[in-house]
């Protein structure tokens, strides 16, 4: 690659929702925006995490002078335990952000990284980069937008975003944009793309306060809100709700706890340590005095609402007078989980809100079109790359952008491995490289086609049969009939086991015939006759051992 440019690389969040991370490359000097996972589906049986593929760095043998954090969500930082023992480098980000990431190192067992706090408006310098961060209004504390400053040209990197006109952050985006920038160009401006299809701007998130204390002075039972443990301004909205009516409230979930002590530690959150009691003392209060605030809010196992809808809690039992409240919004691919728990509760009889059922029980930290608009408008980009979002969302947010007065040649859509460059002439996506997802295992990390994983993939589909063949020290007369060893396949092993002789006799038949005859040769034409065998009673690809023994 020239070394003379100023290149952005993506390897996550740019075609598909999650696992954010963007490569800056200012001449020869590269830096990490972000290190984001992905939680897997059902579909990913044996996978425990997502992250990005980087292969492309390790074969450029690329080092980080530093990570330049947004935000603390784990889309943005959730790959970092990970990825940080192989890119080690100083990891720049907010206070509540590197909070959030030192206790992530500290269940790792990283102890050596180089964390830093920044200030917003406050310009760090590095070799041939200035990055001044600046508050966006988000669905966490201290998210960030990023403005960088190269001799190369100028990229203002909005991070996840919206505008809320009454914010908790005690600013607007659009106007911390204007004061970032201060007057200086933006060559290019990559801004998120998560809610580029919803019209509008949504209401103000101190809007929601007033819909969760409704639900709370009129429930009869205990009122279970499950809402993600990073969303501070919710969480603060329930506490400030449970004071007015005179609830109590019960955490429940590990990363409640944690993340709550971070930002009441911080400042970030306003509470009486009286409102607050443990999880087995829920029992000894009336149920209408009673709040629990849980994890589970996108339906995952082993979270605090899978556990207390599948009567998992020894401390307390949900019972139908109770109410449910799903202060979140169902992030895709989450629908089946969320589903399966919603009829579980009802089945319980309980009384379940989601924000589908009612739009004021949440609201959403990124933007609508009428935010990404004004924002544009704002900061006034020579170009624009969308980011953040499936094809489909990258296309909206462009063809938003092309309205905006933003020239069509330069609105480019950017996936995954695509490497744009935006100066010193903005040329636009000149190459691919790889990119793809490696998938956290019990056992290591394997890449998404790595022929570890595409074996588990089999195993899980397909089962095991094991046929153990004795010969004598020299030929191929059998002794004795075949064992066979199933695992996850529907035969009887005993009636197959005597099938497998007749199979062996035609095989070795023409296996003796090749030219290249030897016992591998002979091992897999046998693995693919008895393969074909049971595909034939089964209809369905077995995967087949064939061992061979000599006595």
């Amino acid at each position: 690659m020239d070394d003379f440019s100023l290149k952005i690389i993506p390897l996550g969040g740019c075609g598909e929702i999650g696992m954010n991370m963007t490569l800056l490359c200012v001449m020869d000097k590269y830096f990490f925006v972000d290190g984001g996972a992905l939680f897997p589906d059902a579909s990913l049986l044996g996978v425990d995490l997502i992250l990005p593929d980087t292969k492309f760095i390790d074969e450029n043998q690329i080092w980080p002078e530093a990570w330049l954090i947004t935000h603390g969500h784990e889309d943005h930082i959730g790959a970092l335990p990970h990825l940080y023992k192989k890119y080690p480098a100083p990891i720049y980000g907010t206070e509540f952000t590197i909070e959030l990431i030192k206790a992530k190192f500290d269940d790792a067992n990283i102890n050596d990284a180089i964390l830093n706090k920044w200030d917003f408006f406050q310009t760090v310098f590095f070799r041939n980069l200035k990055v001044t961060p600046f508050p966006v209004n988000h669905s966490i504390a201290d998210a960030s937008g990023l403005f960088f400053e190269t001799q190369l040209g100028n990229i203002l990197h909005m991070g996840d975003f919206r505008i809320d006109y009454y914010p908790p952050e005690k600013s607007m985006t659009h106007e911390n944009i204007e004061k970032v920038i201060n007057g200086k160009k933006v060559h290019l401006m990559m801004s998120d793309s998560t809610n580029s299809f919803q019209t509008g701007t949504d209401f103000s998130e101190t809007e929601v306060l007033p819909s969760i204390v409704d639900y709370l002075d009129k429930a009869e039972g205990i009122v279970v809100i499950a809402t993600f443990a990073s969303n501070i301004w919710r969480l603060q909205s329930i506490f400030e709700s449970a004071k007015l009516t005179g609830r109590k409230i019960a955490l429940f979930g590990r990363s409640l706890f944690r993340n709550t002590e971070i930002a009441n530690r911080l400042g970030l959150l306003n509470f009486a340590e009286t409102t607050i009691i443990e999880i087995q003392d829920v029992s000894r209060y009336p149920r209408n005095e009673v709040c629990i605030i849980c994890t589970g809010s996108q339906g995952e196992s082993f979270s605090g609402l899978h556990r207390i809808a599948w009567d998992n809690v020894a401390d307390f039992k949900i019972e139908a007078q109770d109410t449910i409240i799903f202060s979140s919004r169902i992030i895709p691919g989450n629908e089946r989980p969320i589903e399966s728990i919603v009829t579980q509760l009802t089945r319980i009889g309980c009384k379940v809100v989601t924000a589908k059922d009612d739009k004021n029980i949440h609201v959403s930290g990124h933007g609508y079109q009428d935010d990404l608009i004004k924002c544009i408008k704002t900061a006034k980009p020579k170009a624009f790359m969308p980011v953040h979002g499936t094809f489909r969302h990258l296309k909206q947010h462009r063809e938003l952008a092309v309205e905006c007065g933003i020239p069509e040649e330069n609105c480019i859509l950017v996936e995954n491995g695509d490497v744009l460059v935006a100066g010193p002439e903005f040329l636009g996506v000149v190459e691919t490289v790889h990119s793809g997802r490696d998938y956290v295992c019990p056992g290591g990390i394997f890449s998404q086609s790595s022929p570890i994983y595409k074996d588990r993939v089999a195993l899980i589909y397909g089962g095991v049969v094991a046929v153990s063949f004795v010969f004598p020290d020299v030929g191929y007369d059998l002794i004795g009939t075949p064992a066979v060893t199933l695992k996850g396949v529907p035969l009887n092993a005993q009636e197959l086991s005597k099938k497998m002789s007749m199979i062996f006799n035609y095989t070795i038949d023409l296996s003796l015939k090749k030219r290249n005859f030897s016992d591998e040769a002979l091992q897999e034409d046998l693995r693919i006759a008895v393969r074909r065998f049971i595909e034939k009673k089964l209809n369905f690809k077995a995967n087949i051992l064939i061992l061979f023994q000599r006595v």
